[in-house]
């Protein structure tokens, strides 16, 4: 039977997210409007310095893992009204709930990376502005996760393949959010995370496999071009990379691009040498998120946000050939099954303005719906894997991965994963 499990958070975590609290609270939305999340009052957000109150660490009987407390100071019973849900006066039990179990205390884990042929999973962390956003390294095993501590990440720069790299990222701010492994690369594979935290870019670490446990080598990165915001990322078999962009940061009509499904953001292939330039047939997207492509590189699949659709655009000589799927939800990640026979497909059956404040505001657990699909990479076809809700205090999901006969399903904005049975 799968346990729900939660760990404790590290101190050098801790004290980073109490010196973030005042930074966070200045964030603007990106609509000039203010974040609501239930329990988030002014009076709650006028005492930043009293944020570290909730941040115990409580003991292994399924409490949930110690978060900041700074929104609960102003929770009230009509506070239940606002949109979208959940910010807990308390942690959240990590208890079973709407046919999930959990592991809890991984915060905001946007993205998986497995890594094949082992029992471990790289997660992302899409963390708040100015607060460390460690790794997560998952062994599926027991069902447990631990925060990767920065300092143990060695730092040997391979100037050959990335020479328009100034430098290793600063890990005080380092804020990991898609993720990407490459293929066939035996014990030491490659793995991608676009960053936010300090810089916009993706930044390489070689996956020392040799070991009990993976161990990181940050080894470049890829700065992304001007007017690019990079969501997700994949390896291509010659060796570049493909990214998305949800948005131009610099446009100040994005956020009602968005909500309206007009074309915004970008597509670019980046290779060594060559730079940064746009995938044919990507035009017109609207908020491309997600991005996985097929182990020959011929297709790349892309997860279309605000389109609520996934394209599959043929790569190589010649004019592309784009199909398109609508999928009903914010379509997020993307991620290959282990056999590469199906795609899995996750987002949040939601408007823009209610992810975008869910986004932006400091909600621990935000309810926002999730659903996901597995999507026959020949056809597009979907099949529902996890019908469209919210479990328990479980939502604002983003996309998963299959680990044996259970899915596991990611968030932006949790305090836990969810694990489902594999349908």
């Amino acid at each position: 039977m799968i346990q729900s499990h939660s760990i404790a958070t590290p101190a050098w975590i801790r004290r980073g997210a109490v010196a973030a609290i005042a930074g966070l609270l200045g964030f603007a939305m990106l609509d000039g409007g203010p974040a609501h999340a239930q329990g988030q009052t002014a009076q709650g957000q006028a005492v930043p310095g009293q944020a570290a109150q909730g941040q115990t660490v409580p003991g292994q009987s399924g409490q949930g893992q110690a978060v900041p407390s700074h929104a609960a100071q102003g929770q009230t019973a009509q506070d239940k009204t606002a949109s979208p849900a959940a910010v807990a006066a308390k942690p959240p039990p990590c208890t079973p709930a709407g046919g999930a179990r959990f592991i809890c205390g991984v915060n905001n884990v946007e993205d998986f990376a497995p890594i094949s042929h082992t029992r471990f999973v790289i997660g992302s962390n899409l963390a708040v502005p100015n607060t460390p956003g460690p790794f997560f390294l998952f062994d599926t095993s027991v069902h447990t996760a631990k925060p990767i501590d920065p300092a143990t990440i060695a730092i040997k720069p391979d100037t050959a393949a990335f020479p328009d790299c100034p430098g290793a990222p600063d890990f005080n701010v380092f804020a990991p959010h898609g993720l990407d492994l490459t293929r066939g690369y035996g014990s030491h594979p490659t793995l991608y995370a676009v960053n936010h935290g300090g810089r916009e870019s993706i930044e390489a670490f070689t996956v020392d496999l040799t070991k009990s446990f993976p161990t990181l080598v940050w080894k470049g990165c890829v700065l992304a071009p001007t007017g690019f915001w990079p969501d997700a990322v994949a390896s291509l078999p010659d060796g570049g990379i493909v990214a998305t962009s949800l948005w131009d940061p610099t446009d100040p009509d994005r956020v009602n691009k968005l909500s309206n499904g007009q074309p915004v953001g970008g597509l670019s292939e980046w290779h060594p040498k060559k730079g940064w330039t746009a995938v044919p047939g990507s035009e017109g997207l609207s908020g491309p998120n997600g991005v996985i492509v097929s182990p020959d590189g011929k297709q790349v699949y892309v997860a279309v946000w605000s389109g609520k659709e996934i394209a599959r655009i043929s790569r190589g000589p010649g004019k592309p050939r784009v199909d398109r799927v609508p999928t009903e939800i914010l379509t997020d990640n993307l991620r290959w099954a282990p056999d590469d026979k199906r795609i899995f497909a996750g987002g949040q059956d939601a408007t823009v303005k209610q992810v975008l404040e869910c986004f932006e505001s400091t909600a621990i657990n935000c309810d926002i719906p999730v659903r996901i699909y597995a999507v026959d990479p020949h056809t597009l076809k979907l099949t529902t894997l996890v019908k469209s809700g919210v479990h328990g205090v479980f939502g604002a999901g983003t996309g998963a991965i299959q680990v044996g006969n259970e899915l596991w399903v990611s968030s932006f904005r949790s305090d836990r994963i969810a694990i489902f049975p594999m349908r």
